[in-house]
């Protein structure tokens, strides 16, 4: 089954129509071949520049997902994914975010880089050298399934499921802190949501943004100076509790705060 031009666009725009209108529609999976990622990514950036040419909103970072081996595990799907940045989907520590705007609100907290410089080449060097700042961050992770992510070609057409992210109070220049042994833990009104080691994402967090750096490369877009980029949770991600305040710290970045208010 090979998948035309106008299905990825077909599917593009019921995805798009969904977040715009905060409602679900059928798994994209039965529409596409087992595991044609390159067909999902093609859904995804079709999305993604319905958005922009439709809202008139920008890039300015990516996401990766499914970066630890426990959250693997947890949805059946063995490798990392990404999405993208708009600048309507950042919000400031402190942040409420109406839960009317939301299929079914996630939350997982994840350490969050900046870039300072374009990365054209891959390697560790290089990434690592044209990174800024990191600072602790929200995903809000929406889908517009009714179930679970279902299969990774689901996912990834869904924008792997961003959609936003809220940065923390702290910036902090990269290599001031070891990203391997920073502890995560995020609170809602007081009790632990979940809680994680930095290794968790696979290995050292800088790794999501190698593997992210690679694959921007190898499609055609490399990462770019000023993207903010998301290396995926530290914990579980697990349902977002309404009107309580949520706070992740992780250990030498400080902490990010957000709610989800139930009355927006």
């Amino acid at each position: 089954m090979s998948v035309t031009r106008e299905t990825i666009s077909e599917i593009a725009r019921e995805l798009f129509e969904a977040k715009r209108g905060v409602y679900t529609v059928p798994y994209v999976s039965p529409r596409l071949p087992e595991r044609d990622l390159d067909s999902a990514y093609a859904i995804s950036a079709e999305f993604a520049a319905l958005r922009e040419r439709e809202l008139g909103v920008r890039r300015v970072g990516r996401k990766v997902g499914l970066t630890n081996a426990l959250v693997q595990r947890r949805v059946g799907i063995d490798e990392p994914d990404y999405g993208i940045i708009h600048d309507d989907m950042v919000h400031a520590s402190g942040a409420r975010l109406p839960l009317s705007a939301y299929n079914r609100l996630l939350i997982e907290a994840e350490v969050a880089f900046v870039l300072k410089s374009d990365v054209t080449d891959a390697s560790r060097a290089s990434v690592e050298a044209a990174i800024d700042h990191v600072t602790p961050a929200f995903e809000v992770v929406d889908f517009r399934y009714a179930g679970s992510v279902g299969q990774i070609v689901d996912t990834i057409a869904d924008n792997a499921g961003c959609s936003g992210v809220v940065l923390g109070e702290e910036r902090h220049p990269y290599g001031e802190v070891d990203l391997t042994q920073v502890e995560m833990v995020i609170t809602g009104g007081g009790k632990e949501i979940t809680r994680g080691v930095g290794s968790n994402v696979l290995g050292d967090p800088v790794n999501a943004v190698v593997w992210l750096a690679e694959t921007a490369i190898r499609t055609g877009e490399p990462l770019r100076a000023g993207e903010v980029l998301l290396s995926g949770s530290i914990g579980y991600i697990e349902p977002w509790p309404a009107d309580v305040e949520c706070v992740a710290t992780v250990t030498g970045l400080g902490r990010v705060v957000a709610t989800a208010d139930s009355k927006g």
